[in-house]
């Protein structure tokens, strides 16, 4: 690349806050903490900070069989769970494709599904656990209703709604045994999960990435200084993150947020989904393309494009000259260098902004300032499927986090993460 095209192309990335400058990492630390901090105190925050009222601890009773159900935006999926010898044991599964995501569906549809998948279980479990992705609001009695829905999913009359007695009764009229009911939050559950297969650690948060984003963690009830009569004992607390505007937004990701199916609201969501990442790739392709940093031949093809997913862009970065698509589309060198740089580019914001909400969290509960107690950081999410998305964030740990703020944490990724995690909190509740 000559020093002309590489200054051209440096230029389009701090255009697109891809650079180091326009990303630095404590400030945009603070900015978490700031946004977190407003809406304990009940100010106007992009980030709800919901205290769910799980204990973050508790005893695992061995053989005591539970049911759980998760629901994203893709599939509701059902399990049995028991623990022996303090592993969790996944049995009778099921599932089904999740209403309100190909048409729009009331919250009383996607609870009927989850009835229905549940069911055969109910004769042998002991305790029930619904575990979701969506920021609740938690009454503090064991309840919750769905706050809001991801825009990919259209969902109606879930509004002040209690899930779980809205799941009772579904499950009544049905004539089912009623086993005591949890409502577990995706990144809570990934943060006992990972207590439970790597013990002995000081300090768990757990972090979802894929489609979402969010990270949860435990500190004192009584920090939630919007309501009054919170207990100071640790819960467990689902960040919303999803939601955070608090983000350096660049100028292809204007464009894609004006088009999106809500503009101006999830800035951060948008800058670091899976659903987003290939897009985003794709539009500052275009925006080289119309720098002349592309040969005629591959603008032609990047201007084409009507839509690029993740898969396509990993499949390129995992192998340039073979990979599919955007190998076929790059085939100059010349070509091939720009869109690898543009590609990488694209994960590490990714990657960066996500440490800087994880630095934030750690700060905020305490964490990872001991080398000898580092924190442990549990991971889940369809983020981490993918070899050159999961080795930006191990990158941007070691360099970022480690190595230049001094945090200690490890990286705890363990399978079936979400039903042990949900499960633990059904035993912890009980």
């Amino acid at each position: 690349m000559t020093p002309s095209t590489q200054q051209a192309l440096t230029n389009l990335l701090r255009a697109n806050s891809m650079t180091p400058d326009t990303l630095d990492g404590p400030t945009l630390t603070q900015l978490f903490l700031s946004q977190m901090r407003i809406s304990l105190y009940g100010g106007k925050s992009s980030i709800p900070m919901l205290p769910t009222f799980c204990k973050p601890f508790g005893t695992l009773a061995e053989g005591v069989p539970v049911a759980v159900a998760e629901v994203d935006d893709q599939e509701v999926r059902v399990c049995l769970v028991t623990f022996s010898g303090g592993q969790a044991q996944c049995g009778q599964r099921a599932s089904f494709p999740v209403p309100g995501r190909e048409y729009p569906a009331p919250l009383d549809d996607l609870l009927y599904a989850v009835a229905e998948l549940i069911q055969p279980l109910l004769d042998t479990a002991k305790a029930l656990a619904l575990c979701l992705p969506f920021p609740v609001d938690y009454d503090g009695k064991g309840d919750g209703a769905i706050l809001r829905f991801p825009g990919t999913m259209t969902v109606t009359d879930f509004v002040g709604q209690p899930v779980l007695a809205a799941l009772r009764a579904q499950l009544e009229e049905r004539g089912c045994p009623l086993p005591p009911m949890t409502l577990v939050s995706e990144p809570d559950a990934v943060l006992l999960a990972a207590g439970v297969q790597h013990p002995g650690q000081s300090r768990y948060v757990g972090l979802t990435w894929g489609s979402g984003l969010d990270l949860g963690f435990a500190a004192p009830g009584s920090i939630v200084l919007r309501r009054r009569g919170i207990a100071g004992d640790l819960t467990l607390f689902d960040g919303g993150f999803s939601q955070a505007q608090c983000v350096p937004f660049g100028q292809v990701d204007f464009s894609k947020d004006r088009d999106s199916y809500a503009p101006g609201e999830d800035l951060y969501l948008k800058m670091v989904s899976t659903d987003y990442l290939g897009e985003v790739y794709r539009l500052v392709m275009i925006k080289a393309a119309e720098a002349k940093l592309l040969s005629f031949g591959c603008s032609r093809d990047v201007l084409s494009l009507r839509w690029l997913g993740l898969d396509t862009l990993v499949e390129f970065l995992e192998d340039p000259e073979k990979g599919g698509t955007l190998a076929h589309f790059c085939r100059e060198p010349e070509d091939r260098e720009v869109g690898l740089a543009v590609g990488q580019a694209v994960l590490d914001r990714a990657a960066r902004l996500l440490c800087a909400n994880l630095a934030a969290v750690l700060q905020f509960v305490g964490a990872g300032r001991d080398p000898k107690a580092p924190a442990c950081v549990g991971l889940h999410g369809a983020a981490f499927a993918f070899p050159p998305v999961k080795a930006a964030l191990e990158h941007w740990v070691q360099a970022d986090l480690r190595e230049s703020r001094g945090l200690s944490l490890t990286l705890w990724q363990g399978e079936h993460m979400l039903p042990t995690g949900a499960a633990a909190a059904a035993l912890y509740q009980g």
